[in-house]
């Protein structure tokens, strides 16, 4: 999966850098020596790739791991176990994750914003998964996360660990996302509302993203959400600044990737229940 942004570390500071800018850096020939994974707690190096016949990107070093809640992390399989299948089964995250998922992202932004844009660094890692020598029909089973209809799994079924989710930013998302649960912040710049159907607008810099309340979250949401909406939608109108943080599906329609979200406690607005929030904004 490529990468489009990277820490820059230096003895005297740490700096936030992307593809975009890079090579425009005073600093160029000593950043791109000295890239790092940017999510908190992950000390993986980064190299820096220039655009050739695809666009420029950041990678992995080569025996670099990634920690395993890294947004960027992926298992080495290694070769000896000479695995012959991959099981694939869904699993409903339970509300206790996704509620997880989502203030951890309060919690890495407020210490972020406390550390004046700067990332904490640890060299702290999680033990990686491995897959034992003795897996009988050597066969791995891969869990993927879901918010929707028709698990195959419930939350922690069969004492399998609820899968992670990753994190993407609206400028690194890519068609690997696609079909996958994912986290996503961004400041809501409009509200359109229709018979059983709510599509957010967000915005990150130059980036636009749509998250999209479909028949199935209103068949499954208590009533009073559609009021929900519209109270957001007066609060948008007059001030363009309100974060959204939610866990949902990526898709991509009209050539623009996008949300579905199921799910009425899938998402925060300024970190809040969006009725704790229309609740704090009318007080």
């Amino acid at each position: 999966m490529s990468i489009y942004e990277a820490i820059y570390r230096s003895d005297e500071s740490e700096e936030m850098v992307t593809v975009f800018n890079i090579e425009q850096h005073k600093n160029y020939t000593d950043i791109k020596n000295n890239l790092y994974c940017t999510y908190d707690g992950c000390t993986a190096r980064l190299s820096y790739v220039p655009k050739g016949k695809v666009r420029a990107y950041f990678k992995t070093w080569p025996k670099e791991d990634h920690i395993q809640d890294c947004v960027d992390y992926f298992e080495r399989v290694a070769t000896a176990n000479k695995q012959k299948s991959v099981a694939t089964s869904t699993m409903e995250l339970s509300g206790k994750h996704v509620k997880n998922v989502l203030d951890n992202l309060k919690r890495k932004r407020r210490e972020k914003e406390s550390n004046n844009g700067k990332l904490k660094s640890s060299n702290k890692k999680k033990p990686r998964p491995t897959v034992g020598l003795n897996s009988g029909k050597n066969t791995v089973l891969n869990i993927v996360p879901t918010t929707g209809p028709d698990a195959d799994l419930a939350s922690g079924e069969n004492n399998v660990r609820e899968p992670s989710v990753r994190n993407r930013s609206l400028i690194n998302l890519t068609d690997d996302d696609l079909g996958w649960v994912r986290s996503i912040e961004g400041y809501i710049q409009n509200v359109e509302i229709g018979d059983k159907r709510v599509v957010l607008m967000l915005r990150d810099g130059n980036h636009t993203f749509r998250v999209y309340f479909e028949e199935f979250f209103f068949d499954n949401a208590p009533v009073n959400f559609r009021g929900y909406f519209e109270g957001l939608k007066i609060l948008v109108h007059r001030h363009k600044e309100y974060l959204f943080t939610g866990v949902g599906l990526i898709e991509r329609r009209n050539e623009q990737y996008g949300m579905l979200i199921h799910r009425g406690n899938d998402f925060y607005i300024d970190y809040q229940y969006i009725a704790v929030f229309l609740h704090n904004a009318s007080a």
